[in-house]
């Protein structure tokens, strides 16, 4: 099963409470900086104005903080640039023989 922080935002998409608690622990460190920027910033005034946005327009919290100017940014190297094409893990993925690019081509 995935931790990625993400897949908790996806799968707790109507519970505010849950919401607010994987930002505030879950986020990545560039996600909680730039969400003190905004508070710093006067857009808005606490993180809890973004949850009760994202759950009022049925919106996932990342599609809110896009909205906002914040991405999320994808892994570029190390273990967790690469999924697995059948359960979407990163652990075990075997590049070698070029396996995932003969999955595509099935």
């Amino acid at each position: 099963m995935p931790n990625d922080w993400s897949y908790l935002v996806e799968l707790q998409k109507n519970k505010s409470g849950t919401l607010a608690k994987i930002l505030k622990n879950n986020a990545p460190k560039y996600i909680k900086e730039e969400v003190r920027r905004l508070i710093k910033e006067g857009k808005i005034k606490n993180i809890q104005e973004l949850i009760q946005k994202a759950v009022s327009e049925n919106k996932s919290l990342i599609k809110v903080l896009e909205e906002y100017g914040i991405k999320n940014k994808e892994r570029k190297f190390g273990k967790g640039s690469i999924r697995c094409m059948i359960c979407g893990s990163h652990d075990r993925v075997i590049r070698r023989y070029n396996i995932l690019h003969m999955r595509k081509m099935l």
